[in-house]
């Protein structure tokens, strides 16, 4: 037990290796915690498209007195495309397009010639879904089958969700 200094340098190592592991770790959570921001714009656009969806057909039946001239979405579904948060201040945020097709003109998961079309919100948005970029407004898309008065029919409601910065 002469020398006794070894047994502190050895240690010393490996409190060295753990010290540098632990500062790897809280390196990488900061930079993955803050590293870039989530965006749900497409999810809230889905949760958009539910919402119409819903308040549109009732038992796979599209409801009565809607997708007619004076309809309005906003009043009969009980939306606001405003957002008042204090980023946007009150400034309309989404955008709507319904369409109506008949079913015999879709093939191949598409539909042409619409029999109605109503867009509600920003109409701007709509002309971006298929865009791509930070800036740019995300879209979502939903089609279902309804029946219209005992006929098939195909419903398609694309959401637009802009909230970005003003460029």
């Amino acid at each position: 037990m002469i020398n006794k200094k070894a047994d502190e340098r050895v240690l010393s190592i490996y409190l060295f290796i753990i010290y540098i592991i632990v500062s790897i770790g809280i390196v990488s959570g900061v930079i993955l915690f803050y590293g870039s921001p989530l965006d749900v714009r497409i999810a809230e656009a889905g949760v958009l498209n539910s919402k119409v969806v819903d308040c549109l057909v009732e038992q796979g039946k599209l409801k009565q007195g809607v997708l007619v001239e004076s309809f309005d979405l906003l009043n009969t579904c009980h939306l606001d495309f405003k957002d008042n948060t204090q980023k946007y201040k009150g400034e309309v945020q989404y955008a709507v397009d319904i369409k109506l097709f008949d079913l015999s003109s879709c093939s191949n998961f598409r539909c042409l010639n619409p029999i109605n079309e109503f867009e509600f919100g920003e109409k701007d948005f709509l002309q971006y879904c298929d865009a791509g970029g930070k800036k740019i407004p995300k879209c979502n898309t939903e089609a279902v089958y309804v029946l219209n008065n005992g006929k098939a029919m195909v419903l398609q409601v694309t959401s637009a969700v802009s909230k970005v910065e003003n460029v």
